[in-house]
């Protein structure tokens, strides 16, 4: 499976999460991680950020927290959390690097959830993170997105 198709297939399994994929045992578990996150077992920051989230954030919050302690994978589990939160996000991971495009103007409210999902899913130490607001940019080599004077090269 190449990049493309590992991002496709990653996009797809964002939309099931995001339309309401439920583990078998409830919610139960997404309670206990609320329970968690509002008396700040995550630290003083994701206790204040998530509680400013609307219910629906939460609940998407929730479930790729749940689903993150039941496997592997963090890396796909912060993919999958940016795009359920940012739908219309663009993730590529390079050399060790997240590169985020959010095609929206930077606001606190995105950089704000951003850093919730950075603090609960991003592996510590593992990768950065750059955030690029707007026009999404070209990456060279993925065709979808290369276009004259829109690329960032790297």
């Amino acid at each position: 499976m190449d990049k493309e198709e590992l991002f496709v297939t990653a996009e797809e399994v964002a939309r099931d999460f995001r339309g309401g994929l439920k583990n078998l045992r409830g919610n139960f578990i997404e309670e206990l991680l609320r329970e968690e996150l509002n008396q700040g077992y995550y630290g003083a920051e994701a206790k204040k950020i998530f509680g400013a989230l609307t219910q629906a954030e939460q609940d998407l919050i929730l479930r790729a927290l749940k689903l993150q302690e039941q496997c592997e994978g963090r890396q796909l589990k912060f993919m999958l959390a940016l795009k359920s939160l940012f739908p219309h996000s663009e993730i590529y991971f390079h050399t060790g690097k997240f590169l985020l495009c959010l095609p929206e103007e930077k606001s606190a409210a995105a950089l704000e959830k951003i850093e919730l999902i950075k603090i609960l899913f991003m592996a510590a130490g593992n990768s950065e993170l750059e955030i690029y607001f707007g026009e999404h940019f070209g990456v060279f080599g993925t065709p979808r997105t290369m276009r004259l004077d829109e690329m960032i090269l790297y």
